[in-house]
């Protein structure tokens, strides 16, 4: 069975209710491919990319038909979660990587190796992915990850205390760093989505492969994030997407970031940016994670490497205006760069 139909769903939006039920109904009957004939969809309702049974939908397409460029999708009527602003989850489109408890780490385990040590092999099957969470190491208390350095893997062999790897580490870990399950979700496609009003975030996926987020934009934007690539995530790219908020900073009612990769593997940020945000463009715990040509300006950090990020950076970076920093690159950060400064180029 083919993923894609030879045509695509063709999605009449209501241009003034709420069309995140509509969205997730045409997803879950087997719609993959879903383009908005429409100026505007609101969506109210968080549209969630996995099953009732916590599957995920690979291979969605999000974008506008070719009567429109662009759809402008407002989310004030998600807002922001009450009892913590911060919390990410009150998106658009949202995945969570379905993390599962199993086990830890009996070893600290090093960069190029393929096989790590844990307290339960049978705990894992081969063809499992797991997620190594740096942050996570009192297993006693708690086996699922906490924010922070991480690492993604698939497990193709098992013994009673170890797993071998299909692919070799790239960061240390910790002893009793946790060692938990997850499904990545692949092949997602969003396009010319325009984001305004205010919920905590536009797009956030966790563990997205081989993603493609291309012309995602906002105006006039009041959330917190308007494209999160959260933890876990592997060969992305984000291409021609620039966020223009209104309130910079970290508080409550304020945007943090344009656009943020956190966890991330491999990916690119091409052409992209922000403005009037915490940080217009934020790497965050990354690796082998490449910004190229990002635009920044008047943002409270321009553009920024954070937290134990290796090998990754922005090349050719155009920023003007900080209000605090222009450019970071955080203590622990191994091997990444600043290449090749130049000047903002308004088009």
């Amino acid at each position: 069975m083919e993923i894609y139909p030879p045509f695509p769903c063709l999605f009449t939006p209501s241009q003034d209710s709420d069309n995140g039920p509509a969205i997730q109904s045409l997803i879950a009957t087997g719609n993959r491919w879903i383009q908005i004939d429409g100026e505007k969809c609101p969506i109210s309702t968080t549209i969630s990319l996995q099953d009732s049974n916590k599957n995920p939908y690979h291979g969605v397409i999000i974008e506008p038909s070719p009567n429109f460029s662009t759809i402008t999708i407002d989310t004030s009527g998600i807002g922001r979660n009450p009892v913590a602003s911060t919390d990410p989850s009150y998106a658009a489109f949202e995945y969570h990587g379905n993390l599962d408890a199993a086990g830890y780490l009996t070893q600290a385990a090093n960069p190029d190796r393929l096989e790590i040590f844990v307290n339960d092999g049978s705990l894992y099957s081969p063809g499992d992915w797991i997620f190594i969470s740096d942050a996570s190491t009192n297993p006693e208390q708690y086996l699922l990850p906490a924010d922070g350095p991480m690492e993604i893997g698939r497990v193709l062999y098992t013994s009673a205390n170890s797993l071998i790897l299909s692919g070799a580490l790239k960061r240390p870990h910790p002893i009793n760093a946790i060692v938990a399950l997850c499904k990545p979700i692949r092949n997602l496609i969003f396009r010319g989505l325009k984001f305004t009003g205010d919920s905590s975030v536009g797009i956030h996926v966790h563990m997205s492969h081989d993603g493609l987020f291309e012309r995602i934009t906002a105006a006039d934007w009041q959330g917190r994030a308007m494209l999160l690539l959260d933890s876990g995530g592997k060969n992305n790219t984000v291409i021609d997407c620039y966020c223009v908020a209104t309130t910079p900073g970290i508080g409550a009612g304020q945007s943090i970031w344009g656009v943020a990769l956190e966890g991330q593997d491999q990916s690119r940020v091409i052409n992209s940016g922000g403005e009037q945000c915490g940080a217009g463009v934020t790497l965050n715990y990354c690796v082998d994670t490449m910004a190229i040509d990002t635009r920044a300006r008047n943002n409270t950090v321009n553009l920024g490497v954070y937290t134990y990020s290796i090998r990754t950076g922005f090349i050719r970076p155009q920023t003007a205006s900080p209000q605090i920093i222009d450019t970071v690159i955080t203590d622990g950060c191994v091997d990444c760069y600043m290449l090749d400064r130049q000047p903002l180029t308004l088009s």
